[in-house]
């Protein structure tokens, strides 16, 4: 049965006495909840499971089979561990719905920031801004606890809502390129720059990855088709998509079979392959992967 088709169970631990805010109380939350692993693995003998701190999944096609372990873990995190499930957070539901795990909405093909995660950094946002006004905090802290949760939410399809949050933070705080004399503003300005092209580049593959062919992702963004070639193959090298989602088994294997040396250039490969079906934007996609195996 396919992933989609599966049932999930989304569920959160409350841990008394245990505050997981400081990474010494998670480090020994993962390993009191060893235990809990063992039990999911062993004894419910659950393939799809997955933990992080006090937060975990399990997949399953039936959702029977989801109740009985629901119940069963319940009972074993009362009796072995003086723990409970969290009564709002701990459901079964189907997978097509997404699940929510680490503050991300998650689905088959893509991954949300959960919208009350996001009003819930915009409020700090404004108290920070309140605080830079008081004299509280100055603009390097300011900078540090953006990039701290820019970083946080670029796990998930954010692209629009991270450039949203970028001219937000820029307002609020006098963020420019004139007059900017401190050095963790002009790197967090550089950095600003570069992230043009990557949100430029996640987008394509967010388009890419729900079915858009090149040249239709060309016309929706008003770009040139070489410059969906360009974002392939960045995210080729940098392992975010597969060769196998772009080219067929035979293209490949016809231009890997040709490349007799890392200086071979793609007209050298080119002429030898002597297949008009292979364009030099196919060839120079291998050549990213061949170059990241390096």
């Amino acid at each position: 049965m396919r992933e989609r088709e599966r049932e999930t169970r989304s569920s959160s631990l409350t841990i008394k006495g245990m505050p997981l805010g400081n990474l010494t109380s998670q480090f020994f939350a993962n390993v009191y909840l060893n235990e809990l692993d063992q039990f999911v693995k062993h004894k419910l003998k659950a393939k799809y499971y997955i933990r992080y701190v006090d937060d975990f999944v399990i997949l399953h096609k039936s959702k029977i089979q989801l109740e009985i372990w629901k119940s069963k873990i319940n009972t074993f995190l009362k009796e072995k561990l003086n723990l409970e499930l969290h009564k709002n957070k701990s459901k079964i539901t189907n997978i097509n719905s997404g699940i929510n795990f680490l503050g991300f909405r998650i689905f088959y093909n893509y991954k949300l920031l959960r919208k009350s995660n996001q009003r819930n950094f915009e409020k700090r946002l404004n108290q920070m801004k309140f605080f830079l006004k008081e004299g509280i905090i100055n603009k390097e802290k300011a900078i540090n606890c953006f990039e701290g949760w820019l970083a946080y939410c670029s796990h998930a399809d954010t692209y629009k809502y991270k450039i949203h949050l970028i001219n937000l933070f820029s307002q609020y705080f006098n963020i420019s390129k004139r007059g900017s004399n401190s050095k963790r503003q002009k790197n967090f300005i550089k950095k600003i720059d570069e992230s043009n092209l990557e949100f430029s580049v996640q987008r394509t593959l967010f388009l890419f990855k729900n079915g858009w062919s090149i040249k239709e992702i060309a016309q929706k963004r008003i770009i040139k088709e070489s410059t969906v070639w360009k974002h392939l193959i960045n995210l080729i090298e940098h392992n975010q998509l597969s060769l196998l989602r772009i080219l067929s088994k035979y293209k490949i294997y016809k231009i890997v079979s040709n490349v007799k040396s890392k200086k071979d250039t793609l007209k050298i490969i080119k002429n030898r392959i002597k297949d008009n079906s292979i364009t030099y934007d196919e060839i120079a996609c291998v050549l990213a992967t061949i170059k990241k195996r390096r």
